[in-house]
């Protein structure tokens, strides 16, 4: 078979059926990457103790064990805290790097068959030269 028979075949299912499952593609990738760190989780526990560690007062008026718990627990706190943020930026750092990543190949998709066509003949003319 002809390779100009099946060309409008193939032009016709890269710019409809192709770009269709590439933007699904494309929407799982970044689904997933947004899942992978847990963004939603993390923004909602920016606040909460590194591994739900507490330290509880004894009770009582010792003041010593009431500052004592105070402090472990405002440092499991900011530890948390820190660590949470770091994730998150993390996360959304490779989240941005998908989205561009995404739309350059989305362009690079749409010019690739002219690409093709073009190398093509530019070889062709090279050999013949």
């Amino acid at each position: 078979m002809s390779p100009f028979v099946i060309f409008p075949y193939y032009l016709a299912w890269h710019y409809t059926n192709a770009i269709k499952d590439f933007f699904g593609i494309w929407g799982n990738m970044i689904w997933f990457t947004y899942q992978y760190f847990s963004i939603p989780i993390l923004l909602r526990t920016l606040f909460s103790p590194f591994k739900r560690l507490k330290e509880y007062s004894k009770g009582g008026l010792d003041m010593g064990s009431f500052l004592e718990s105070l402090a472990v627990n405002l440092i499991m706190r900011i530890v948390g805290f820190i660590l949470r943020s770091m994730v998150i930026a993390i996360g959304l750092t490779v989240l941005i790097f998908s989205i561009i990543i995404g739309i350059a190949v989305f362009f690079l998709w749409l010019v690739l068959p002219f690409l093709i066509v073009f190398l093509l003949v530019t070889g062709l003319i090279g050999i013949f030269k």
